[in-house]
């Protein structure tokens, strides 16, 4: 695995090995495989069939598993698809300065932004629209987002994007023209990105992963999911079936491309498969602009 921040910490394959074992003596026959991704803060192993160990390898994480304890019952409840049960709460340990967890494997395949929309933006729409039901009682989102409040250290990094994207200026403008959020806030996953989704065979919406941004902020944050996971059509539909709003669409717009600009730069050289995900967002930031 390639190193991704100067501060995080190395998690080698026998230090997994001992952690499960010394933790949980109950699971200690069967394999780990490390499980290749483009996750930016964990270590992912497979273990044996059913389970997966996830280790977060910055501190950016650490308060995940505690979080995912009270949330991920409460939402599996709730939801139309599956999420993770975290099974197994690891405590920190020589090597591992952090609490870490166990969960449960969810089979599928990631989306195809383009070639997965008409398949996969029923049950999204479904998942969203259930989130939004949900009583608004729980812990702040990480992703809680306000563009003004932003523009000093992103504005500087949207401008690194003009050379080829001359329009990021006004899309990031445009959000914070469209103001802080004033009404009814929800939950929110906060990281629709396609590493966070799973279809089953058929392409339909299965899973939704890592709610490590999960909790209450404007709903508008998830139809960041219209440039993450989708094309320009699918994108249509989706945002007409979210009854999105105007001044909805230029945040989440807003909101990703914030990702695109705080990450491609960031990742391009280590982690190829996530900063193809990011040019994919801005190519449909960009499709947006030339079609206004």
């Amino acid at each position: 695995m390639p190193r991704l921040h100067d501060a995080q910490i190395e998690l080698p394959d026998a230090l997994v090995r001992n952690l499960v074992d010394s933790l949980f003596p109950q699971w200690s026959g069967p394999g780990l495989r490390r499980v290749e991704s483009d996750g930016t803060i964990h270590r992912v192993d497979r273990l044996g069939d059913d389970l997966v160990v996830r280790l977060p390898f910055i501190d950016w994480a650490v308060e995940d598993v505690a979080r995912d304890a009270a949330r991920l019952p409460i939402l599996a409840d709730a939801l139309p698809v599956r999420v993770p049960a975290l099974v197994g709460r690891g405590v920190p340990s020589e090597g591992m300065p952090w609490h870490w967890g166990v969960y449960s494997w969810l089979d599928g395949r990631h989306p195809s932004p383009g070639s997965d929309d008409d398949t996969l933006i029923p049950g999204l729409v479904a998942a969203l629209k259930a989130l939004r039901n949900m009583a608004p009682d729980g812990p702040p989102s990480p992703a809680a987002f306000d563009a003004a409040l932003d523009d000093v250290v992103t504005r500087p990094k949207v401008q690194v994007l003009t050379p080829e994207a001359p329009w990021a200026l006004d899309v990031w403008d445009a959000a914070i023209e469209a103001g802080a959020h004033t009404g009814r806030a929800a939950w929110v996953h906060g990281d629709l990105m396609p590493g966070n989704l799973l279809l089953d065979h058929e392409g339909r919406l299965a899973s939704i992963l890592d709610w490590g941004a999960a909790g209450i902020a404007d709903p508008a944050l998830d139809l960041l999911s219209g440039w993450t996971c989708l094309g320009p059509e699918g994108r249509a539909t989706f945002l007409a079936q979210m009854e999105a709003t105007p001044a909805q669409i230029a945040l989440a717009r807003g909101l990703a491309l914030r990702k695109v600009a705080w990450g491609l730069t960031y990742y391009e050289a280590t982690l190829p498969g996530f900063a193809a995900i990011l040019r994919h967002v801005l190519a449909q930031i960009g499709d947006d602009a030339m079609s206004a």
